[in-house]
């Protein structure tokens, strides 16, 4: 199986070994084994933020995304009148029905993320978040299984999230993260607001982000020692549009890059590479990437 088909890109070759996970159970016993046997493993989401090298991964990838229909929201508490209650959510929910449900249910907290792509455990994993806010702002507590400590729980506070990350030392290598609790707060409109806010969100990102091809949404974390963002420094250096092989740098957006139909990881990865290049020979500003590169080339 080609992991390019769980990919938001599209791409990525094939893995060792593939678990789609459906329950905790099942999830929990397949990491142990993985990591008794010293086979190496990552957990692959909606595959947003992600680039699967060509050569795919030499070990076990687990699938814990939406395709797997058979994680369910819970309630865990909530004070006297209802107005502020905790959810416990899987972290193969993706942000979108995450959103749909919040808003269902008349809560406030989560519109920052109308159309964010992937799952919450990737979100929680990188601080997903808009100009509109991040996932830091509603969470309680994250549930994560440590390959050396077992089942663990983790505060906010412990996570120390920062822009587009977490504390270096609150997830080390080999944890995952199986649920996330939300403190939601209920609205005084009946989520009114809210979705009218959702509605003008994704309004703008669809005019100002390039959605037609595949892509795994931004590539470059906006750099903290510029005044412009990754964009609009890729912009400035002449990169819009510039392609290499079937991979595109966006004519709207310049911190996307496009699969315009047949691209390899690689012809993606060398993009990447240059516009880093051009950006600091040009605006003499160094570009971190927010897509993270998993496999072999």
């Amino acid at each position: 199986m080609l992991l390019g088909e769980y990919a938001a890109y599209a791409v990525g070759g094939k893995a060792d070994y593939f678990f789609e996970a459906h329950d905790e159970e099942g999830l929990l016993k397949t990491l142990e084994w993985a990591t008794t046997q010293k086979i190496p493993y990552f957990v692959l989401g909606s595959g947003t933020n992600l680039l699967i090298r060509d050569g795919g991964f030499r070990g076990l990838v687990v699938y814990l995304g939406p395709k797997t229909r058979t994680w369910k929201i819970e309630k865990i508490s909530s004070d006297e009148d209802g107005a502020v209650s905790v959810y416990r959510v899987p972290s193969a929910f993706s942000k979108a029905e995450l959103l749909d449900f919040s808003l269902r249910e008349g809560y406030e907290g989560l519109e920052f993320s109308a159309g964010i792509p992937g799952t919450l455990g990737g979100a929680v994993f990188m601080n997903a978040g808009t100009r509109w806010g991040s996932y830091a702002s509603v969470i309680k507590s994250v549930r994560v299984w440590d390959s050396k400590k077992g089942l663990l729980t983790k505060s906010v506070e412990e996570m120390g999230f920062k822009y587009r990350g977490h504390g270096e030392e609150s997830l080390p290598r080999g944890s995952v993260i199986l649920s996330v609790d939300l403190e939601l707060r209920k609205s005084q409109d009946g989520a009114a607001r809210s979705r009218a806010l959702v509605d003008r969100i994704l309004s703008y990102r669809g005019s100002r982000q390039a959605l037609e091809r595949p892509n795994c949404g931004s590539v470059f974390k906006n750099p903290e020692n510029s005044a412009r963002g990754a964009g609009r420094l890729m912009e400035a250096s002449g990169l819009k549009g510039h392609r290499i092989g079937q991979a595109q740098i966006s004519t709207k957006h310049a911190n996307f890059i496009l699969n315009l139909g047949s691209a390899k990881a690689a012809d993606i990865e060398s993009l990447i590479r240059h516009a880093q290049a051009e950006v600091m020979q040009q605006q003499k500003v160094q570009l971190d990437t927010e897509v993270i590169f998993v496999g072999e080339a």
